[in-house]
């Protein structure tokens, strides 16, 4: 047997998916685009709703970023982030996630409760524009761009640490466990270029996917930032701060 079972801490068991253990890992020259856009505040209430987390504001956060440089495991990764609050934490919740790698979307799904779904994704940075896109079913859900030759003033907008809702089924069809899951990497990453421009964003939805209920949107710009992320035994792991 070619292979040896370490902790056994995910299936097949023979076979994990998941790198065993997952962390640490990194990325060299990890490439994001944010475009940050503003919407309605009763909207994020209502796709809040049934969380334990509340709204602090009307701005989210729409981002596509290139994983493909992580030798443990290359990816790419896209969502729509929303700063909230929880027990008097600041924080991101992910709303809405999409990776084009099974053993990425179980990680992050088995371990920190990250929603990630498949999805086909691309960033593409030619002729002083970036441009990215996610492609579910056959369909754009998401659309994002930004001019990299028209700068712009950043917009700051604080998503770290992700507050996440790690939700643990039971096989009668009941819920074992709800957990709120803390984690952060930022402290651990290293920036090498950041531009800021004008952007656009758009929004399509599934049945099951519901991105363009969170329009009309303002979109109050851009920024692209290339850096080496690191998920270090330190900051790479996440904790469990709450259950409800």
């Amino acid at each position: 047997m070619t292979y040896i079972v370490r902790n056994g801490n995910n299936m097949p068991l023979q076979a994990p998916l998941i790198p065993d253990p997952f962390v640490p890992y990194n990325c060299p020259g990890n490439r994001t685009l944010n475009v940050y856009c503003r919407t309605d505040r009763a909207v994020i209430d209502r796709f809040l709703q049934p969380t334990p987390f509340h709204s602090v504001g009307d701005t989210i956060l729409v981002y596509i970023s290139d994983f493909t440089n992580c030798a443990k495991l290359p990816f790419m990764d896209a969502g729509i982030v929303i700063p909230v609050a929880y027990e008097g934490r600041a924080g991101g919740y992910f709303l809405f996630e999409y990776e084009d790698e099974d053993a990425a979307i179980a990680a992050g799904r088995d371990l920190w409760g990250y929603p990630k779904k498949f999805g086909e994704v691309e960033l593409i940075e030619e002729d002083g524009r970036i441009h990215g896109c996610v492609l579910r079913k056959g369909v754009r859900i998401m659309e994002i761009s930004c001019d990299l030759q028209e700068s712009a003033t950043p917009v700051q907008l604080a998503t770290t640490p992700h507050l996440n809702i790690h939700v643990q089924p039971g096989p009668d069809g009941k819920i074992l466990s709800r957990r709120i899951i803390e984690r952060d990497t930022s402290p651990d990453f290293q920036l090498t270029h950041s531009v800021s421009g004008h952007a656009s964003a758009t929004l399509s939805s599934l049945p099951s996917d519901p991105l363009a209920e969170l329009g009309p949107m303002e979109v109050l710009g851009g920024t692209y930032i290339v850096g080496d992320f690191y998920a270090t035994e330190t900051n790479g792991w996440g904790r469990t701060i709450g259950e409800f």
